[in-house]
This record gives C-alpha cells, structure tokens and sequence, in this order.
C-alpha cells in the first residue's frame, strides 16, 4: 500500500515538474504587466523605460507598463496581491516597499512571501538647497535647523522612503528638529524646494542632475556611500564624520507562487537588458544611475540584510510600528 502511495507521489511530482517546465519554455507567449511604483519622468520610471525594449527583445513579448505611483511605492506591489502567478504580472519596486514600510504598517502583501526576480540598479542620493538658498553646507543646515526649531522643512518620496529616513537619521543624530513633507515623485519633490515649500529635498541623481546643470539647486552632501561624478567636490556622509550612509535599490517582483523557471525566465531578462552597451552609455551618461545587477536570491539576501538595518533605524526614529 505504501509503495503505492509512494509511486502515485513520485507520478504526480514528475507530471508537475514537466509542467512547469513546459510553461517556462513557452513562457511568455503574451503581453505581460508590469507595474512602476514612480510618476512618469521619475528615476525608476525613466530607467525602467530604458531596459524595457531590451527585456522584450529578450523574452518576444511585449511589456506594459502601468504608473502605479502611490503610498511610497506599495500601491504598485499591492496590486499582486490577487494577481495570478503566472509570471504575467509584475511590479517594479524600490527597496522601502519590501524593506521599510512593512514595518511601520499593515499591507496587503507579504513582503517576505514575494518571489524576487533581480534587480539591475543602485540609487544615490544628494540633499540639496534652492541655489538661491542662504544655506551653503550641511553643517549650515543643521545650525539653522537648531536655531530654528520646526522651521526646516525637507521634501522626500513618502514617509518610510529611504530618502525620508536618511535625513531622519541625521536630524536625530545632531538632536535637531526638520519636518518630512512626503511629495508625489522626486520631480515634485525638486519643485518645492524651486518653489520656496521645502528648504530642502533629499532626492536621486537621475532626477537632480537636469535642475543642477540648470543651476537651480545646490548641493550639500552625498547621503549615499561614495562620491558623484557630477558632483565631485561634494562630501558624502562618511567623509563628514558620521557612520551612515543611505541606500536603496530597484528591483523587481512575482506574486508569491510564481514557478522558478519563469521568474528565472525574466531574471534572464533583466540581465540581458542591463548588459547592453547602449543601456550602459545611456545609465552613465544620460540618467547618471548606477548599475549593479543582482539575482532574485541576491535581491532577497539584501532585502533581508535591509529589513535589519533600516529596522533599527525605524526604531530610533520611533517610526517601527510592525
């Protein structure tokens, strides 16, 4: 009886394993969605826009993209929640929607549960000052801050962005006291600082270098780990003498279930398009983004790795509520 069980087990896993092989060697053989979790004209957007025609050229289907901007970027990773796992929806996301906001609140997704497929790039983050600004340093910033309490306002992403957190970092480090105002995309964010609503906006290269080449904002300091081309004269964090630096990355997610040979499929994907001399040129170039490839299980492993450390951070800033 139990051979037969066994045997009946080892029929039904076989006939299940050439499945899901099948499908991962017809896949995809439709149009597949996937899901910006930035305004059009923002960083992930513009880069997504960028590698998208070479993951099609890849995969021989076309990709759709949807703006799903919103909630610091967990309107587009929520919209997997009742998606099926197929591999025919996707969702781009930055590191706060898996990292960050699930612990400061309740989400309809499991961050952890998600299937991750790579991601293909670094942000690096400056915060800046209109160039009209009386405020030329960091050091500047910080003394104005203390001798006006509540009166420095900065811009971010949404609360929970890493672009949020970093400058919180900082205000509590140096026992100062600057307003979060959470903007929809680091365009709009850039716009009230250029429009006299923020003092100033901690935002990415991608979207800062046009308004910096224009001579409109000035920077202060580098949140992120190493200098900026563009800026090289800039100081970053870990120069200035404080043991932090900001990070966060862009990548890509399945609904929990999605099979291995498809998401390995579009990690596949992925790969090729980052490693195209023209996506090269037009990354260092033009949008000034960092690439840096990493599998579905390297994405994860640094998911992880972040769930910890901006975990403390949550804390210190008494923001960790999960």
């Amino acid at each position: 009886m139990k051979r037969g069980i066994c045997l009946l087990v080892s029929i039904f896993v076989l006939c299940a394993t050439s499945l899901f092989s099948a499908a991962a060697e017809s896949y995809p053989e439709r149009a597949i969605t996937a899901y910006i979790p930035l305004p059009a004209g923002d960083t992930a957007d513009i880069f997504v826009r960028t590698i998208t025609p070479y993951m099609e050229k890849f995969l021989g289907q076309p990709i759709v993209l949807v703006n799903k901007p919103g909630a610091g970027g967990s309107t587009a990773v929520s919209s997997l929640a009742g998606a099926k796992p197929d591999g025919y929806t996707m969702s781009w996301a930055n590191l706060p929607t898996l990292v960050t906001l699930p612990q400061m609140r309740k989400l309809v997704y499991d961050a952890k549960k998600l299937v991750y497929i790579a991601a293909p790039m670094e942000f690096e983050y400056i915060l800046y000052v209109a160039k009209d600004s009386p405020i030329n340093s960091l050091k500047e910033l910080i003394a104005t801050a203390k001798s006006k309490p509540d009166n420095i306002i900065y811009a971010v992403l949404g609360l929970g962005s890493t672009n949020h957190l970093g400058v919180a970092w900082l205000a509590d480090k140096e026992g100062i006291q600057m307003k979060a105002v959470p903007f929809e995309g680091n365009p709009k964010a850039i716009s009230a600082v250029l429009g006299g609503h923020a003092t100033a906006v901690n935002t990415s290269t991608t979207a800062s270098v046009s308004p910096y080449k224009a001579g409109l904002i000035k920077p202060l300091v580098v949140m992120s780990s190493e200098r900026i081309a563009f800026i090289p004269d800039t100081p970053t964090l870990r120069e200035l003498g404080y043991d932090f630096s900001q990070y966060s990355c862009l990548g890509a997610v399945f609904p929990e279930g999605t099979p291995e040979a498809v998401r390995k499929r579009m990690e596949d994907a992925v790969r090729y398009a980052v490693e195209q001399n023209d996506v090269k040129q037009q990354a260092a170039e033009k949008l000034y983004a960092r690439i840096v490839f990493r599998t579905g299980g390297e994405y994860k492993a640094l998911c992880d790795k972040y769930w910890d450390i901006w975990g403390r951070v949550l804390e210190k800033v008494k923001l960790k509520t999960q």
